[in-house]
């Protein structure tokens, strides 16, 4: 009688541990999946981050040009003005000595 009970008892020991062997291997297949959708997760963020940078790049390079632009404008309209203050002056010169 104890025999047939350690008996059972050992096959109730096995299926328990069948059971937790099983349920980890649940667990396993589940933290994979998980893990392989994290990684394709960070795959993505790392091509949108890539695609932002490149695009503030492009942003930052039409900034820059157009700030170029602008500062080229800048300089041939102050070459002009200090052309015209130089004629202005000249002029009011010759006037003065006209005048003398």
């Amino acid at each position: 009688m104890v025999e047939a009970c350690f008996n059972h008892t050992k096959k109730l020991l096995n299926g328990t541990e069948e059971r937790q062997n099983r349920d980890l291997q649940v667990r396993n297949v589940s933290w994979e999946i998980c893990i392989e959708m994290d990684e394709v997760f960070l795959n993505q963020i790392k091509k949108l981050s890539n695609g932002i940078q490149k695009q503030q790049n492009k942003d930052m390079q039409m900034r820059k040009s157009t700030l170029e632009q602008c500062t080229k404008m800048v300089e041939v309209y102050l070459n002009q003005v200090k052309k015209l203050s130089d004629g202005i002056k000249s002029q009011q010169n010759r006037e003065i000595q006209m005048h003398n």
